[in-house]
This record gives C-alpha cells, sequence and structure tokens, in this order.
C-alpha cells in the first residue's frame, strides 16, 4: 500500500479554502420575507413565524415594516401578528415560502377586523431611468381604487386584500401619487410630491379608513423594497 504525503503548504490553502466556503455560504433552505404593520389601530406588532420571534418585526409600529428577513422556506408556514403590548393575537396566516424568493406580509385592515395578505416580491432591476412600484389596497373600506403616478393611471379596481404587479415608471424627483375610487371619488388618497428614483424599487400601500381621523385616516405609505 503506498502512502501518499502532502505539504503542510498544500493542506493549509486546502483547508483555508475549505472554511472560507463554509463562511460565505447562505442560509441554506430560506427565503426573505419583510413584514408590514398596515393595521389600523394596532399600534405596536410583533412577528412570530414557527412560533419563533422575528426580531426585526418584534415591536413594529403603524406604517413601518422589518425590511427583509431570512425565513425558513416550505409549505405552510405559520406566521402570526400579535399585539405587543398586549401580547393578543392578531392576524395570522399559514403561507408558502420559495427557497431563494422574496415576499412581503401584511397586517391590514382595521385592528377589529384584520387581515393577512402575503405578496411575492419581483425584484428584478428595473430598465434604466426607472424604478418599478406597485399599489396594495389595505384599507379595510370597500373601495375599488384606480393608482396613479404622475397623471399616469397604472391600474384600477384594486380592491381591498389585493396587490398589483408592479410597473416601470420614469424616475422622477417630485411625482404625484393619488390613489382614487372613480365611483366614491371624495374617497382618495394622495402623496402632493414623492420621489422615485432610477434602480429603486418601491411599494405603496393603502391603509386606514375614510371615516378615521388622525393617523386612522385614508392613508398611502411608501416602502421601499431594495
Amino acid at each position: 500500500m503506498r502512502n501518499i504525503f502532502l505539504p503542510l503548504s498544500v493542506l493549509s490553502v486546502a483547508l483555508f479554502f475549505s472554511a472560507c466556503n463554509k463562511d460565505n455560504s447562505s442560509p441554506a433552505n430560506t427565503a426573505n420575507v419583510m413584514f408590514v404593520n398596515a393595521c389600523n389601530g394596532s399600534t405596536n406588532i410583533e412577528v412570530k413565524v414557527n412560533g419563533s420571534v422575528v426580531s426585526a418585526a418584534s415591536n413594529l409600529a403603524y406604517f413601518s415594516y422589518s425590511g427583509y428577513q431570512s425565513v425558513t422556506s416550505g409549505t405552510g408556514v405559520a406566521v402570526n401578528f400579535y399585539l405587543t403590548a398586549l401580547g393578543t393575537p392578531l392576524v395570522s396566516g399559514s403561507p408558502s415560502f420559495t427557497t431563494g424568493s422574496n415576499y412581503s406580509v401584511f397586517a391590514g385592515g382595521i385592528v377589529t377586523s384584520p387581515t393577512f395578505v402575503m405578496a411575492s416580491d419581483d425584484l428584478s432591476a428595473p430598465t434604466s431611468g426607472y424604478s418599478k412600484v406597485r399599489f396594495i389596497n389595505l384599507s379595510s373600506d370597500t373601495l375599488n381604487e384606480s393608482f396613479y403616478i404622475a397623471g399616469l393611471k397604472l391600474d384600477s379596481n384594486v380592491t381591498m386584500g389585493t396587490c398589483t404587479l408592479f410597473f416601470e415608471v420614469a424616475a422622477n424627483t417630485s411625482a404625484a401619487v393619488l390613489i382614487q375610487d372613480p365611483l366614491q371619488p371624495t374617497k382618495l388618497a394622495q402623496i402632493a410630491s414623492q420621489a422615485f428614483v432610477s434602480g429603486k424599487i418601491y411599494t405603496i400601500m393603502l391603509s386606514g379608513t375614510s371615516t378615521g381621523t388622525g393617523t386612522a385616516i385614508l392613508t398611502p405609505t411608501v416602502i421601499n423594497n431594495n
């Protein structure tokens, strides 16, 4: 039987690259998920996935979001929103997450009748000179919303709990955003001036209600997806 010896320097190099490969590997079997508090009247919320608190979503204020977090992928993943101050359940769902894919999960509606909404996030880069924008209707009102940016209608008949596809829009330092039900034109929400940066990806969410006051009014909020 032959004995094979490798010089110490060769072994050291081999061990070095082996260690580098382990350290640089991304988490296996995970998806990237962002958690969003758009539930009117909820104050702060906490998110648990499969029973464990998501640290970046342990105290999300109304209108706030966690950024993308690594979540174990699979079918029937238990996602639960809780009211932080009371520790009581708010709303939950059992979505399926595909390894390497991107998602947003929203607590919407109103605290007395919350909704759980998940959207798949296409984070591919927009064309140079453009940004990507979509709209999600999380208001508890029964509104069929049309969605405009800089006077251009991007979509219509967006009902409660539904999300549009992403649309490419020309980059603009000061674009008006309008969300309106054409059959109920006085029930509208708008942003007078919103910057859309080239290469960036945005979600505009509608929360609140037309009968609300203060932070409970119909409110559009812009989320940065990248």
